[in-house]
């Protein structure tokens, strides 16, 4: 996982894997009527539907799974390379299963969200934010060493990571909450009601702080990758005055020998 991966392979990477996931969310009903016709359920009264509502519960979540495993390698290789720890790129597939539901339950069948007791579909806030990571991890470039040691870079780094942190908390606390209850299920059956009714008001905070701080984590996400890139474009274009690199005259020898030469 140490090889370089630049902005553009990471872009064309990251590309193929969304388009793919999309493409399967977009074609999903077709595949579920290919399952039908397979298996004759279209003979048996109510069958399809409830063949349509079973694959949307067992099949999509594969899907979902097979995307998310995908995007660990070329996000972490893309950190890496941009001098950045490796471990941050996590913070995508982490960002697209917080939507999990939402994720899973669009382009299935209505049986679908009714099994998994969805009456409401809310913005995949999280799942756009990781896409807008995507994006920036894309455009960004490794930062030259003055930028890197510069004051406004540290501050900003630091101001990345603390939001990152807020992220991460109120994805657990917002988009988490069905992994809680899985996890509440499973260990402690008979206390179910109560850590629903502990997250109806833990959760109530961290849901009006939601939209806050993902629009601070993506601008401060935007004002690195222009640092960056101005860092960059300064570098290549000759100093940071932006000034070309022009080629320097010809040695004072030669000229002195053409003068000399002249003279004879």
């Amino acid at each position: 996982m140490s090889r370089y991966v630049s902005g553009s392979q990471f872009g064309v990477k990251a590309g193929i894997r969304v388009a793919i996931f999309a493409g399967l969310t977009l074609g999903f009903p077709f595949i579920v009527y290919g399952l039908i016709v397979a298996i004759g359920a279209r003979s048996v009264g109510g069958a399809s539907g409830a063949l349509a509502a079973i694959a949307g519960v067992y099949l999509k979540p594969i899907f979902l799974l097979v995307f998310l495993i995908s995007l660990i390698g070329p996000c972490w290789r893309r950190m890496r390379s941009l001098d950045l720890p490796a471990f941050w790129g996590l913070l995508v597939p982490f960002l697209f299963l917080m939507d999990a539901l939402y994720l899973v339950v669009i382009g299935t069948h209505w049986g679908t969200a009714f099994s998994l007791g969805i009456m409401k579909l809310n913005l995949p806030v999280f799942a756009l934010v990781a896409l807008a990571i995507m994006v920036a991890m894309a455009l960004a470039m490794p930062p030259s060493d003055d930028v890197a040691s510069s004051t406004v870079f540290r501050r900003l780094t630091m101001v990345s990571l603390i939001l990152a942190i807020l992220l991460i908390v109120v994805a657990l606390m917002t988009g988490g909450l069905v992994y809680w209850l899985m996890l509440a299920a499973a260990f402690n059956p008979k206390g179910v009601y109560s850590v629903v009714l502990w997250l109806t008001k833990v959760g109530y905070y961290p849901q009006l702080l939601k939209p806050f701080v993902c629009t601070a984590f993506c601008m401060e996400i935007a004002c690195m990758t222009i640092l960056s890139r101005r860092s960059r474009s300064e570098n290549t274009s000759g100093g940071s005055g932006g000034v070309p690199f022009t080629r320097s005259p010809p040695p004072a020898p030669m000229q002195a020998g053409a003068v000399a030469f002249g003279k004879r």
